[in-house]
């Protein structure tokens, strides 16, 4: 794409450069900066599948992320979305057992339990963004 600018009284034209992602550190060794890729997705309101924690009050959550095609561990931000409480909910932001097609997070809320029926009702959901190598 080319765009226009004006400068002192000129008008120039450049070109655009496309977007593209720089990976500093990750939890493996970089490959080429053009393999870079940014992925997000969410695990759904209503439709996240919590699985108890063993004890009817804690849960966790297996986030697939196959479909971003990383084939090294990305760098993943999570964030815990719904209408209702989440505020009050730990764990909110850790990812545990990261692998290039998944990742893992365990939820705890001291106060109201985080029970799955609650959870679904006030439609909490895992939000994440990843970013990776894909070759």
């Amino acid at each position: 794409a080319v765009v226009s600018t004006q400068s002192t009284g000129k008008r120039k034209q450049r070109k655009n450069k496309a977007f593209q992602t720089q990976i500093l550190s990750g939890e493996e060794e970089n490959s080429a900066n053009n393999c870079a890729k940014v992925c997000s997705g969410t695990t759904g309101r209503r439709v996240t599948d919590y699985q108890d924690y063993n004890d009817g009050v804690n849960v966790f959550v297996d986030v697939d992320m196959s479909g971003c095609a990383f084939v090294k561990i990305p760098n993943v931000v999570i964030s815990v979305e719904g209408n209702s409480s989440h505020w009050t909910a730990l764990g909110t932001s850790s990812v545990y057992i990261a692998t290039p097609s998944s990742f893992r997070v365990y939820l705890k809320n001291e106060h109201a339990g985080a029970r799955i029926d609650s959870l679904k009702d006030m439609e909490w959901n895992i939000d994440w963004v990843a970013v990776g190598f894909t070759c």
